[in-house]
C-alpha cells in the first residue's frame, strides 16, 4: 500500500492475534454499523471463517494493536466470542495523518465507507495538515489529491457537505447508516441546494430566523420522499430565482413569500416559484441575446452572395417575425 508515493511495510507473515489485544480505530467516522449488515458478516464467518485479515498496527509501548481496515469483521467475531483474528501488522505504527490517510485510501477504494464518512474523515485530514478548509489554496487542493486520491470536483462535493448545521449532517449520516435508509434524505439535495440556501442568507437572512436551514432541508427530504420532487435538478429553479432577485430584475418580497410558501407546503416545487417569479426575466434574457445575434448576423450577411430565391426566403421570414412582434406589443 502506498500513500502520497510514502511505502507502507507490513510484517512478512500474517499473524493470529487475540481479540481481547485488538481496539477499533478512535480515528474512524464510522462509529456505528448496520445490524444487517452485521448479521450477513456473521452468517459468512460461521460458513466460511475470516478470508481477509484485518490490518492493524501495533501501539507504542504497548501489547495492544489498533484496527486500520477490519472493524466489522472485529465486531463480528467479537459476537461469535472468537478467540484470536488473522491480521497484517504494519512495522511502524502512523501518526494521525498517517492513520487518516491510511483508513480513507482502504475504505475509499473498497467502497464500504458512506459519503458522510468520506466527508468527515477529508475533514480531519485537512484539520490535521494545518489546513482551513473554508481557504483551500491550489497548492493545498494539490497536497490533499495526492494524500487522498480524490479528484478537486469530489473534494468539492464532500466539504459542501460540512457546510451544513451539525444536526442536517448528523441526519443524513444516520440515514446512510441505518439499516433503512430515511425516505427521500438523498445526500445530492444538499450539494444542489447548497448555492439557493447561499443566496437566501445573503438576500433574505431574516427568512432563516423564523426558517432555519434544517427546516429547509426538511422540507426538500419531503418532498423527494413524495415524490414532488423527482430529479434533484430541479432544486436549481430555486437558484435561477434567487439569481434573478439578486440583479434587482424581480420582486424580492415576492419571492420571499413564494419560498416560505416552498418551506410550509408540501406540494410547492422549485419550478412554480420559478414560473411565478423569474421565467419572464429569463425570457427577456433570452430575446435578447436571440435578437443581438439576428442584429449581427444581418449585419454580416453579404448580399452580393446570396441568390433571389434565398433573399425572398430571408425577407419572408423577418416580415413573419415584424408582424409578430406588433402584434405582442401592440406597436
Amino acid at each position: 500500500m502506498d500513500t502520497e508515493g510514502k511505502k507502507i511495510n507490513y510484517k512478512e507473515e500474517i499473524q493470529y492475534l487475540p481479540i481481547s489485544k485488538i481496539e477499533p480505530n478512535r480515528f474512524n467516522p464510522r462509529q456505528r454499523f448496520s445490524e444487517e449488515e452485521e448479521d450477513e458478516l456473521i452468517a459468512s464467518i460461521l460458513e466460511k471463517g475470516i478470508l481477509n485479515p484485518l490490518i492493524v498496527f501495533k501501539k507504542k509501548d504497548s501489547d495492544e494493536y489498533v484496527i486500520l481496515d477490519g472493524e466489522r469483521r472485529f465486531r463480528a467475531s467479537n459476537k461469535l466470542n472468537l478467540k484470536e483474528l488473522p491480521a497484517r501488522i504494519l512495522l511502524n505504527e502512523p501518526d494521525k495523518l498517517e492513520s487518516l490517510s491510511l483508513m480513507f485510501h482502504i475504505h475509499h477504494v473498497q467502497k464500504d465507507w458512506t459519503q458522510f464518512s468520506i466527508s468527515i474523515t477529508l475533514i480531519d485530514i485537512i484539520n490535521e495538515m494545518g489546513m482551513n478548509p473554508k481557504r483551500l489554496s491550489k497548492e493545498d487542493r494539490e497536497q490533499l489529491i495526492r494524500k487522498t486520491s480524490l479528484s478537486n470536483y469530489k473534494i468539492n462535493r464532500y466539504l459542501i457537505f460540512q457546510d451544513y448545521p451539525q444536526d442536517v449532517i448528523e441526519r443524513f449520516l444516520r440515514s446512510e447508516i441505518e439499516d433503512e435508509q430515511e425516505p427521500g434524505a438523498d445526500p445530492d439535495i444538499l450539494l444542489e441546494m447548497h448555492r439557493p440556501i447561499r443566496q437566501i442568507k445573503k438576500l433574505m437572512p431574516e427568512l432563516l430566523v423564523k426558517y432555519p436551514i434544517a427546516k429547509i432541508i426538511d422540507s426538500c427530504i419531503k418532498k423527494k420522499a413524495n415524490n414532488v420532487i423527482v430529479n434533484n435538478k430541479e432544486f436549481r429553479f430555486l437558484n435561477k430565482s434567487l439569481s434573478a432577485s439578486d440583479k434587482g430584475m424581480i420582486n424580492s418580497e415576492r419571492l420571499k413569500e413564494e419560498i416560505i410558501t416552498f418551506i410550509k407546503n408540501i406540494n410547492t416545487t422549485p419550478e412554480s416559484i420559478y414560473l411565478k417569479t423569474a421565467k419572464t426575466y429569463f425570457q427577456v434574457e433570452s430575446l435578447s441575446k436571440i435578437t443581438d445575434n439576428l442584429t449581427k448576423e444581418l449585419n454580416n450577411l453579404n448580399l452580393a452572395n446570396i441568390t433571389s430565391s434565398e433573399r425572398n426566403r430571408i425577407t419572408k421570414r423577418l416580415d413573419k417575425l415584424q408582424t409578430l412582434i406588433k402584434s405582442r406589443f401592440e406597436i
